[in-house]
C-alpha cells in the first residue's frame, strides 16, 4: 500500500495550481510559501496555474476547462506532477489524474513528503508514519476506485474491492502499533519531563526557517544541522543555557510551524511539541526581514493555540536576521539579534533573565554554620542570587529563589535543623519586560 505520494528529487517538473475561493486575496507570499516547499521537496515549479471561484467544485475542484488547460499546460511544459495549494480529497485527486493524466499533489501530501524525508531520530519516523498512514486510511477508497468497478457486480466481490478491505486492514494494524510505540515514547517523556522541572524552561517556537536552529546554535554554541529551507529541523534538541549571571537554563528548539499546519501532524507530533506546552518561556522567532512576519507571527499564535499551549505562559518575541534590514526594532516590541553578526544576543540573554527572575519566589535564609551539602543541593534545586558567611557569628546568609514556589523548596529547608531563619522576599521584579507576542 502507497502512503503518500512524493515529489522525486531534482527529476520532477511541477505545475503549481491555487484557486481563490470567493474574496479570498491573491497574496505574493502564499504562492512564494508554495513554491518554497516543492523546492524544498526536491521539484522545480515550471508553471502556475490559478482560478478565482464561488466554491469548490465538489468533483474536481477547479473547473472542467481550467482541468484541460492544466492538462494541455503539462503536455506543452514536460510537466509530470502537479501540486495543489489546498486540501483535496481522494476522489477530487482521482479524477484530476484521470483529467489531466499527471501525478496530483494536495498541500497537505506535500508537507507529510517533506517531513518524511526530513525525519532523522527514531521518533521523528515513528511521528511521521503515523501522520501519513492517518491521512492515507480515508483515501484509500478513492485509490482503489478503478479497480473495485472491475469485475464487480451481482453475487461478485471485484478484486479492487479485496485489496482495498487488505490494505485498511493493514492500515489500521499499522497505526495501531506506531500508537504504542509512540505511546512508549510519551511515557519516556514525562519521566525526562520531570526531571526538567529542577530548571527553568526556554522553547524557541516560530515559523519555519525563522533561524530558530541558528539561534540556539548561537547561544549555545551547537553544531545543530540548519538550512535555508522549509522543515530542516523536525526533532527538538535541547541544550543548557548559561546566563549572564551563571547560572544555568534549559533551552529547547522545536519543529517550524506554517501556514494550514496539517492536523494529522498536529496530532502526531504531539509528544514533539510538549516541549512548547511545557515551557516556562517561550522566544518566538520572527524573522525580521520577512515581508510576511505578521501573517507569519499570526499563523505561530494559531497553532500555539492549536496544540495547547496555555495563554498565560510567557512569550517574547524575539526578530531574527536584523543584519538584513536597517530599520531598528522598538524594544517594547521585543529583543532585536543577528545569529550571524551576534548583534543583540547579550541584550537576549539579559531579558530571559529577567523573565526567568520574575518568575521565582524568593526568599532569604539563614543557616547556623556553612553547610557544603545544602548549599549544593540549593545551587541545583533553586537560582542562588548570592552566599554570605558572616565570620562573627559562623552564619551563612543566602538569598535564592525556588523555581517551583517556594512550597517546593519548604519542606527541605525547615527539616534539615540548619536553618535559623527563613524569610520570603518580594523579589527582583522587572516591570519592563517588553515584546510579549
Amino acid at each position: 500500500m502507497n502512503e503518500t505520494t512524493s515529489i522525486e528529487k531534482g527529476l520532477e517538473r511541477v505545475l503549481l495550481v491555487r484557486a481563490f475561493i470567493g474574496d479570498e486575496p491573491d497574496e505574493d507570499h502564499s504562492r512564494g510559501e508554495m513554491r518554497a516547499l516543492v523546492e524544498s521537496a526536491g521539484g522545480t515549479v515550471a508553471a502556475e496555474k490559478s482560478q478565482r471561484r464561488a466554491s469548490p467544485d465538489a468533483k474536481l475542484f477547479i473547473g472542467r476547462g481550467k482541468a484541460s488547460e492544466l492538462r494541455e499546460t503539462a503536455l506543452r511544459e514536460g510537466i509530470s506532477t502537479i501540486v495543489f495549494d489546498h486540501s483535496l480529497s481522494s476522489g477530487q485527486v482521482s479524477r484530476l489524474e484521470e483529467a489531466t493524466d499527471c501525478k496530483v499533489i494536495d498541500r497537505t501530501e506535500l508537507i507529510l513528503a517533506i517531513f518524511a524525508d526530513r525525519a532523522r531520530t527514531r521518533e521523528a519516523k515513528l511521528q511521521i508514519e503515523l501522520a501519513q498512514l492517518k491521512y492515507s486510511l480515508p483515501r484509500l477508497s478513492g485509490m482503489w476506485h478503478h479497480f473495485s468497478r472491475l469485475g464487480a457486480g451481482i453475487g461478485t466481490r471485484g478484486p479492487g474491492e479485496t485489496q482495498l478491505e487488505i490494505d485498511r486492514r493493514r492500515a489500521r494494524a499499522r497505526i495501531a502499533l506506531l500508537e504504542e510505540r509512540i505511546g512508549e515514547v510519551e511515557s519516556r517523556w514525562r519521566i525526562v519531563s520531570e526531571g526538567r522541572r529542577g530548571m527553568f524552561n526556554i522553547t524557541i517556537v516560530g515559523y519555519t526557517n525563522a533561524g530558530k536552529s541558528t539561534l540556539l546554535n548561537t547561544l549555545c554554541g551547537t553544531g545543530l544541522f540548519t538550512a535555508d529551507k522549509p522543515f530542516a529541523t523536525l526533532d527538538t534538541t535541547s541544550r543548557r543555557l548559561e546566563l549572564p549571571d551563571g547560572s544555568s537554563v534549559l533551552i529547547s528548539d522545536t519543529v517550524g510551524f506554517i501556514e494550514r499546519l496539517p492536523e494529522t501532524l498536529v496530532a502526531s507530533f504531539h509528544t514533539t511539541l510538549d516541549v512548547a506546552r511545557t515551557a516556562d518561556l517561550l522566544l518566538v522567532a520572527v524573522d525580521r526581514s520577512s515581508p510576511c512576519r505578521g501573517m507569519h507571527m499570526n499563523a505561530v499564535r494559531r497553532t500555539l493555540d492549536r496544540i495547547g499551549v496555555d495563554e498565560s505562559t510567557p512569550r517574547l518575541t524575539v526578530w531574527t536576521k536584523c543584519d538584513l534590514v536597517k530599520d531598528p526594532v522598538d524594544p517594547r516590541s521585543g529583543v532585536s539579534v543577528s545569529s550571524l553578526t551576534g548583534e543583540g544576543i547579550e541584550g537576549l540573554l539579559a531579558t530571559v533573565m529577567r523573565y526567568r527572575d520574575s518568575s521565582l519566589d524568593w526568599f532569604e535564609l539563614e543557616m547556623e554554620y556553612h553547610d557544603s551539602s545544602m548549599i549544593n543541593w540549593l545551587y541545583t534545586n533553586c537560582v542562588v542570587r548570592n552566599v554570605t558567611d558572616s565570620g562573627e557569628d559562623s552564619t551563612t546568609r543566602i538569598v535564592a529563589g525556588a523555581l517551583r514556589g517556594y512550597e517546593s523548596v519548604e519542606g527541605r529547608l525547615e527539616g534539615s535543623g540548619l536553618v535559623r531563619r527563613i524569610a520570603r522576599l518580594p523579589g527582583p521584579w522587572t516591570d519592563d519586560i517588553g515584546g510579549e507576542s
